[in-house]
Parts: C-alpha cells; structure tokens; sequence
C-alpha cells in the first residue's frame, strides 16, 4: 500500500512538473512576442489631420485604422464580426436599428465607450460643419437616441440595411473620444484619443507618424508591439528601396510593378491577401462627349480590352478577369464577363457608328501606382489597331481625387469601388449618390438640362430598402448588371494586395480592408 501511495505521488509530481515547465514555455513563448517598433512604409498623401471622419487619405486611413474600432467588421468570408457593437437587431422593416455595445471599453484618455459616445459621434457625422465624407448618415440617419449606458438606438428617414454603413473598412466610421474634442476644441487632431490598440503619440511636420502601445486595450493580451511608425514615400520606387535597403520593417499595400522583384529578394516576405474586396473598373463622365455615347462607351470600356492580357502580364496571373464593376470576393458576385468578351472588330463597328475613327481620347490614371498606366497602354494598343487613338495622362494621387472624384473635371479613368458591402453602391452611383464620379445616371441634352436614367433610380430605390436575402440578392445583382449594361462602369479585374516584410516581422492578419497591425510582432 504505501509502495503504491508512493508511485502515485511520483506520479501526480511528474504531471505538477510537466505542466508548470508547458505554462513556463508558453509564456516564455508569449512574452518573446512582446516589444519593438515596426517602421511601416506608405504610399504618400498630403493630408495629415487625423480626423476619421472628414479626412480620406493613406495616412488617414492606416494610422486611424489603429488608433480606432468599428462598431464591427468583416472577416474574409464576409461574415460579420462584433466590436464596439456585441449585437445588433432592426425593427420596423430596417427603419430602427438597435446597438448593443461592448462594456469595459475605454477611449485612451481613459473616458468609457458607451451609448453617449457612440450619439455623439453619429451626431457630429451628421452635422454639415464637420464635412464628413460619409454623407449617407446626414441623408438617412433622422436621429439617435440613447436607450441606457450601453443601448443606442438609430431612427432612419426609410428603412435601409443601417449595418452596412458601420461595417469596418477604410472608409467606414470610427469612434473618436467626445472629451479631447471638447477639451481641445479645434486642436483635438493633435490629440487623437479611440478605442484602438495603438495610441497617437506625435507626427513630424513631414507626415512621419508615431503610434504606441495601448496598455489598456480591451482585446486581452494585444497588440504586441511597443508601437507603430508610418512614413509616406511620395515614390513607389522609393518606398520599395526603402524596405529591400532595410529602412523599414513593412512595405503596406506594395506596388505590383515590383511584384517579381519582392518575390525573388531573399530579404523579403511576400504576403498575398487571400480575398481582396476591391475592384477595379473603367469609367466614363457620361456627361461629357464622346463618353454621352453608350456606343464609344461599350466599345472602349468594354470590347476594345484584352482584360485576360492584363491579368497575366499586370498582376503575374494572380486574379482573373470581371466585367462586373464590384470586387469578385463580393456577396453578390455574378460572372458576367460574357458582356463584354475581347473583341476588337465590334469595338470598331460601335467606334465607326459613332465617329469616332480618327479620334483622341485621353485617359487619365493617378501615380500611385504603374499598374494603371500599364492597363491603359495595353488599351491603346488595341484602339490604335482599329484606329482610335488615346493618350494617358498621369495625375498626381491628390489632384486625381479632386478632379475625379469630387469635381467630375475627368472624362475617363479607373475607379475603384472598394465597398465591403453592397449597400455602398447606393451612395456611389446614381443621380442622387452623394458621391458619383462618373455622373452615372446623369446626362446633359443639348440644353444642359439634366437628364436621369428611370431604370436605374427604381433598381436603386428597392436595393436601399432591401433588408434581407434574397431581396438584397436581387436587387445587387440588378444593379451591377445595370451598370455594365450602360456601360458607366466596366470591370477589369479585382486587384490583388500585398504587403512586403522583412523576414523578422510575424503574425499579421489579412482582414479585407481592415488593414490592423494588432498581432503583428518582430522576432
């Protein structure tokens, strides 16, 4: 008996043993993740006010996407995944929409997260004086009330989809502390406070930007690192150098003109996103001539493109080829490449119908990167086969966005449509859209008098109101068909993304467009 009582002792001591030397490796293991300061390169942008909501812009974009939540965001399957919001529920067929919001939460000067907070920011969204970008919310939103502590509750003019509009991505709403701006009234953006995992801590007057380490953060045990620095290259080349050279730890979002060169550096680790929810199209201001003509418009944005060319020499055979203007990783995706096959002897016929034979046209591409003058050279080799010819333009990224996207100044150029959810097309085309590069649904006669297109404004009107499956289905799919079928967009391809690393950086998440640097660590 007592041989036996002191075997089992021996035994229950070797188990006491083996799982205390587990946990001492496990944390060893966990702690070695634990420091250092990532160096980030981006792609340049003038802007450096670090307001989420009146400021676009790359270095608004990532270094806000560290300093603050969502209410919640996609996953890469396009599920839906809680943040600031535990769960959510609509009423009266979409047009109330209760939030439930996470407890515990602190902004990073220490006041809560709660409904008052998320009123405030809604309601400083809404408000003309902030100009906010996200101009659906001043439409739609009638008001916000809060319910208790931690409920909010959002009335809306007429039923819509209300999630789609808080779902994480780049241009989607984060949550700023209400106190910093009512403490340091206009000076607030030099005193960023979120909910993020990474806190502000200062920016050089070239844009350099230093973030560090949120010690109070509500996902446990994140982030890893003791911050975060960004700095805007203004050349692609450069900023490539810059992390071959070693300068920095991470190259975000790399240029695919250096795709091979990243791909054969030994120094280098090449990171593809698995899903990419971008999409990249040709579009034409319907309201300027010759692009008033569905004809020129079928013929140069849709037959006149060797779309498979593009792929395999642009993007390495990465993707393949769309005409749907949304991202192929989209809900509602729908092949509808048999629109517009490669097919230079109809672009001719439609182009001489229009008399268009002997003409220009211009396209304009932004420099961020070369894959855009790429496509178009292949474009205006195929036009001059059938004798149209064409001119690219490169205008530097912020101008583009100026003259593109909020003048309508230019005819033609290669939109983007990076919505994670479908409901984004409805502030994106049509008459009303608060954003409508392309003018798509809007024509002038020979008046100037403003001209719209029924067809479009009904398919609209029924995929704002769709809440559920398969109305929203429906209604998606009419709409992407609408739009490739008047040509005001025609997809090319969805652009794959990556990021380079040096090979000490670890752990970084690919989260569509939620581009986060939470477990990301350095070894």
């Amino acid at each position: 008996m007592e041989r036996k009582r002191v075997l089992g002792m021996r035994v229950t001591f070797t188990i006491l043993v083996s799982v205390c030397l587990l946990m001492f490796f496990q944390g060893s293991a966990l702690a070695g993740k634990y420091g250092g300061i990532l160096k980030v390169g981006i792609k340049w942008d003038a802007r450096k006010y670090l307001d989420p909501h009146s400021q676009k812009g790359y270095l608004v974009i990532w270094t806000t996407q560290q300093m603050y939540n969502y209410l919640a965001r996609e996953r890469n399957d396009g599920t839906i995944e809680p943040r600031l919001a535990e769960s959510w529920r609509s009423e009266d067929g979409g047009r109330v929409w209760i939030f439930n919001l996470r407890k515990g939460v602190k902004f990073h000067d220490g006041t809560d997260w709660d409904a008052v907070a998320f009123k405030w920011n809604v309601d400083r969204m809404m408000a003309p004086e902030t100009k906010c970008y996200m101009k659906a919310f001043r439409l739609w939103v009638d008001r916000v009330e809060v319910v208790d502590k931690y409920t909010a509750k959002v009335t809306l003019k007429r039923p819509g989809y209300l999630i789609a509009s808080f779902l994480g991505g780049i241009f989607k709403p984060k949550f700023i502390s209400p106190a910093v701006v009512k403490r340091y009234g206009k000076d607030w953006v030099n005193h960023p406070a979120g909910t993020g995992p990474f806190m502000f801590d200062r920016m050089d007057p070239d844009g350099t930007t230093y973030l560090k380490r949120n010690p109070n953060y509500w996902e446990k045990g994140l982030p890893y690192l003791d911050g975060v620095v960004f700095k805007m290259y203004r050349d692609p080349q450069a900023r490539h150098n810059a992390i071959r050279a070693g300068e920095i730890d991470m190259e975000m979002s790399a240029s695919f003109e250096h795709y091979l060169i990243s791909k054969s550096d030994p120094n280098l680790v090449v990171s593809v996103a698995p899903a990419t929810p971008y999409g990249l199209n040709l579009g034409a201001n319907v309201t300027m001539a010759p692009w008033n003509d569905i004809r020129v418009r079928k013929a140069i944005l849709g037959y006149a493109l060797d779309r498979k060319k593009v792929c395999r020499t642009v993007y390495h055979g990465l993707v393949g080829p769309k005409v749907n203007p949304c991202s192929s990783a989209h809900y509602y995706y729908e092949d509808l490449n048999d629109r517009y096959p490669f097919d230079l002897e109809k672009a001719k016929a439609l182009l001489q119908e229009a008399g268009m034979i002997g003409k220009t046209v211009i396209l304009t591409v932004n420099n961020t990167t070369s894959s855009y003058a790429s496509i178009g050279t292949i474009l205006k080799s195929d036009l001059a086969k059938i004798g149209v010819n064409m001119k690219i333009e490169k205008m530097e990224y912020i101008t583009w966005i100026r003259r593109f996207y909020i003048a309508h100044k230019v005819p033609f150029s290669t939109p983007l449509s990076y919505f994670n959810d479908p409901a984004g097309w409805v502030q994106y085309v049509g008459p009303t859209a608060p954003m409508n590069p392309t003018q798509a649904g809007v024509w002038l006669d020979k008046e100037k008098k403003v001209n719209q297109d029924p067809a479009l404004l009904k398919i609209l009107a029924a995929a704002g109101k769709a809440i559920k499956d398969p109305e929203r289905k429906n209604a998606f799919q009419a709409l992407f068909r609408h739009l490739v079928d008047k040509a005001y967009y025609a997809g090319v391809t969805s652009p794959p993304i990556y990021h380079n690393f040096r090979p000490g950086v670890k752990g970084y998440r690919w989260r569509l467009l939620n581009l986060i640097l939470d477990t990301v660590y350095m070894e």
